[in-house]
């Protein structure tokens, strides 16, 4: 038996969490702020059998894994990005850290 601590962006929370609920995984949702900027995030602890820990692991990573996201630009950012016509430019976003600690013994009641 395994724990999985995910650390992710708050923003990921909902659609990380209703999949892996319809995957037929049980989450608990803490939510936690930390890191450089202190921004809000969710740690979600998930127990599942060894077996199927990959399983967890590629849901997390399609859905709170790094991406490129589109984000208004303002202010002193405009002179910068004003040749590109568009007052929008791609950002990284998302990102997960997880933890996965083996389980001597688990009860539920």
């Amino acid at each position: 038996m395994k724990l999985i601590l995910a650390i992710i962006q708050s923003a990921d929370e909902a659609d990380t969490v209703q999949e892996l609920n319809a995957k037929g995984f049980f989450v608990t949702k803490l939510s936690t702020t930390g890191g450089f900027l202190k921004a809000k995030n969710t740690t979600l602890l998930i127990g599942t059998e060894d077996e199927k820990v990959d399983e967890v692991i590629d849901t997390l990573k399609k859905f709170a894994g790094h991406r490129m996201q589109l984000s208004p630009v303002t202010g002193a950012d405009m002179r910068i990005f004003s040749h590109t016509g568009s007052n929008m430019v791609e950002v990284p976003a998302g990102g997960c850290v997880v933890f996965v600690l083996d389980i001597d013994k688990a009860e539920k009641f």
